[in-house]
């Protein structure tokens, strides 16, 4: 059971990109599953934002009852009842899988481990066995951060050896000059400029790339000092998305 909903928030992948309509289907799915609500009132979704001190969607009530109805082509959210909704089970279950609770910590480190064997250089298994290690002692940012440097150089290797040429004339294509020779050029690049020529170049897909940006996101926001907690399950699902559909990718 989530106790409150700041740590609900923290199970929410992305949650921080979500833009304010969404922000209601993700509160009203919080209040129906987790807070005891049978149904909901516009006046509820307001006190959600209000307690997390972001500014409320323009017209709440609007939205619900629009959501609420059934149109040809478009997904029906909410169930209206008098006054009040509740979510369709369609749209519920859609949410629930942008929700990550956490999972038993024996499972987490097995599917974690799993990774290891299907990693081809040795190098790069001892990297993600530490990145792991400090996964299972609770030092999430550090995990995280460890991955995406191992993503990072796995690319630069796949580049030189396979996509050099490719990567230096998309470069160019966005008026940079920069030379690569060796992994060490790599490191004059931004990390979001790295990632447009990579794209650029059709080195990786489209799809590969939203996760690289994405991923970055979450990188930067948690590789400096705060008060932003990074949960079990969000850096669970950082490492897993970057081994699988960008390490084994390439």
């Amino acid at each position: 059971m989530l106790n409150s909903l700041p740590e609900f928030i923290t199970k929410v992948i992305d949650f921080n990109s979500l833009k304010p309509n969404h922000l209601i289907d993700y509160f009203s799915y919080y209040l129906l599953n987790f807070n005891g609500y049978k149904s909901i009132k516009a006046a509820d979704i307001t006190n959600c934002f209000t307690i997390l001190n972001i500014p409320a969607h323009s017209n709440i009530p609007r939205y619900l009852n629009d959501n609420s109805k059934r149109v040809r082509g478009k997904v029906q959210k909410f169930i209206k009842d008098g006054s009040t909704y509740s979510l369709t089970r369609q749209w519920n279950d859609t949410i629930c899988k942008n929700v990550i609770l956490d999972l038993p910590t024996v499972n987490i480190n097995n599917s974690l481990r799993d990774l290891l064997s299907k990693l081809g250089s040795p190098s790069e298994r001892d990297f993600l066995e530490e990145a792991i290690k400090t996964f299972e002692v609770e030092a999430y940012r550090a995990s995280i951060i460890l991955v995406w440097l191992l993503t990072l150089d796995h690319l630069y290797e796949y580049i030189l050896a396979n996509k050099l040429q490719d990567f230096i004339q998309a470069l160019r294509k966005m008026n940079n000059p920069k030379s690569i020779h060796s992994k060490d050029d790599f490191g004059d690049l931004k990390e979001s400029i790295f990632i447009e020529a990579c794209r650029g170049g059709n080195i990786i897909s489209n799809d590969v790339r939203k996760i690289l940006d994405t991923k970055l996101g979450i990188r930067n926001s948690y590789a400096h000092p705060s008060t932003i907690k990074l949960p079990k399950s969000k850096a669970l699902e950082f490492i897993e998305d970057l081994v699988n559909n960008v390490i084994l990718k390439y």
